[in-house]
């Protein structure tokens, strides 16, 4: 682990991996604790959902050319690791 830090490039691969493959795309289920508005859509307390991971994980707006498989999504202009907001490999 000490090493991490020193090798962006090989992170960025794991982490591009993990968006790319998209292992479970719909998430695991998920109950609504409380009365909530998302999009203009009421969704009531006990509402069972399913959050879509493969809207977030090839979102075009943060990931250029989604559907290619390039670590570059995570490094910045200096080869340094870039986290994102957007990577929800296995949930929400």
């Amino acid at each position: 682990m000490q090493d991490k830090s020193h090798m962006p490039y090989t992170d960025a691969v794991i982490h591009e991996i993990q968006r790319y493959a998209d292992l479970l795309p719909t998430s695991l289920p998920h109950a609504v604790t409380r009365d909530i508005k998302f999009r203009n859509y009421l969704i009531p307390k006990g509402t069972d959902i399913l959050a879509s991971l493969t809207s977030v994980l090839h979102d075009d707006k943060e990931f250029p050319n989604p559907g290619v498989f390039d670590p570059g999504h995570f490094l910045d202009e200096s080869g340094n690791f870039r986290r994102s907001d957007y990577f929800v490999a296995f949930s929400t």
